[in-house]
């Protein structure tokens, strides 16, 4: 059941990620703005470190409160 969970989890946060930062590049290279691109790459990078750290952290989190329950 938990990884069914991440999975949902994951799917949400990538579509997030692709509608707002992933759109917005899309915009900035078809509009051959290659500082707002450069700007938005860095932005879109900084999105998908905060999500890696967030699952990473639910992981530890869901892990040590399984280990608490003895499961």
């Amino acid at each position: 059941m938990i990884s069914l969970d991440i999975e949902s989890w994951a799917l949400t946060r990538a579509h997030h990620i692709v509608l707002n930062e992933g759109l917005n590049l899309a915009r900035a290279a078809q509009d051959l703005d290659r500082k707002r691109s450069r700007a938005l790459v860095y932005e879109l990078q900084k999105v998908i470190a905060a999500a890696i750290l967030e699952a990473h952290a639910a992981n530890v989190s869901s892990k040590g409160s399984q280990a608490a329950q003895g499961t």
